[in-house]
């Protein structure tokens, strides 16, 4: 065996033994982001489920800023657990464990419970029904077609924000040959074709990938739920997570480069608001070409913030404290939650008569002290409740 080949097994080794305590903080922290990210979607200038009346800039900006990486991180995160989970499951468990994780939480929860509201609401706000939830859910939910697919449909096929979930099982099932872990070499097929992305020219071939994908497949029709990114371009970030944390190597470089990924990212950010707000006008014609420079542009810029988010959450929140045990294991349940509960509070409280940031506010504060409630009260603490939130039961104490 040469050199390069101990190398290789001895930092496979490494990697096995030492747990990646910045990848539970990034998906934390992730999850407060994207909280805060929909409290916004109330007030900004797009369409959602119920908006306020007026729209807020700020509320513009701070979409714009975390649109283009939030969804991604997820995947990424994901992927990077996924490498940890193979270490010690077979292919059947691992299959088995996204069923209960994932498929269990659409099929009863996003169906049946997180779905519905959103949608009463959503036809209650925009004066499409007029009844009681009990009238919606008893004589439309089930019969006016598939929401999305009709001007009239309501059954939640994809239930709005668990799309993410839909496509995490979808992704995990399809690339299990990708992940299985051979406990002989120490290694997967993906941990094997990592090696070829050692090289830190090697990052930014995603980008290539994505702005492909983007500018060819669209962001409309059947590929595409949400979060500016069609399915393909996730499965793109998704497989790049694997590759990054089934290789030592790959994450030296994105730690070596994150202040040169920040830099890069905020020169694009700067660029990019400059031409939003017409302070650099130009025209790019309507080609394949032009889409593809333009989505290589964007791409790059998150792609860029990723690296960044990666690479300093590597040197400064790699450690572990009671907290962050608690608030990982409530991740899960937390994003199935929220939505649904920012719109029932929202509902109410867009129709007050008082300003924007206020109404952000009572939003925000009220609709975490709910989610936060249900879940110490009920979710934690009973298993047939844990079970139906992808939670592992707990164990009786004797």
């Amino acid at each position: 065996m040469n050199s390069g080949s101990v190398d290789k097994v001895a930092t496979n080794i490494s990697s096995r033994a030492t747990r990646l305590h910045y990848i539970d903080w990034l998906r934390v922290l992730a999850m407060f982001t994207i909280f805060f990210f929909h409290n916004a979607r109330l007030f900004d200038n797009w369409d959602w489920h119920i908006k306020n009346v007026e729209f807020s800039r700020a509320a513009d900006i701070f979409i714009d800023l975390c649109n283009p990486w939030l969804m991604p991180l997820f995947f990424i995160l994901a992927a990077a657990s996924i490498y940890g989970a193979m270490k010690t499951r077979t292919a059947g468990g691992f299959a088995k464990e996204r069923v209960l994780r994932l498929l269990i939480p659409i099929l009863i929860l996003g169906f049946f419970v997180i779905g519905p509201p959103q949608v009463y609401l959503e036809r209650l706000a925009s004066g499409a029904f007029h009844g009681s939830f009990f009238q919606f859910y008893g004589a439309e939910y089930f019969t006016n077609g598939i929401y999305g697919l009709s001007d009239t449909g309501n059954f939640t096929l994809v239930p709005m924000h668990m799309w993410f979930l839909w496509l995490l099982f979808i992704f995990s099932l399809v690339l299990l040959p990708l992940f299985r872990y051979n406990k002989t070499t120490g290694r997967s097929p993906g941990s094997r074709l990592a090696i070829l992305f050692e090289k830190p020219w090697t990052l930014v071939i995603p980008v290539v990938l994505i702005a492909l994908s983007q500018a060819v497949v669209g962001l409309d029709g059947a590929l595409t739920f949400g979060g500016g990114w069609n399915h393909l371009s996730y499965l793109v970030f998704f497989v790049s997570g694997y590759l990054i944390y089934s290789n030592t190597r790959i994450q030296e470089n994105i730690k070596r480069y994150a202040w040169v990924a920040l830099i890069t990212a905020l020169v694009l950010l700067v660029l990019d608001y400059l031409a939003q707000f017409r302070v650099i006008k130009f025209s790019i014609p309507e080609t394949t070409g032009a889409g593809i420079g333009i989505w290589t542009f964007l791409t790059l810029k998150s792609w860029c913030l990723l690296l960044a988010v990666l690479g300093f959450g590597s040197k400064y929140l790699n450690f572990n404290n009671r907290f962050l045990g608690y608030a990982n294991e409530a991740v899960l349940p937390f994003y199935i939650l929220h939505q649904t509960v920012i719109i029932i509070i929202g509902f109410f409280v867009i129709q007050l008569s008082t300003g924007i940031a206020p109404k952000y506010f009572i939003v925000a504060t009220s609709s975490f002290v709910t989610i936060m409630a249900i879940y110490e009260l009920f979710i934690r603490r009973i298993n047939p409740i844990r079970f139906l939130f992808g939670m592992r039961l707990r164990k009786r104490v004797q």
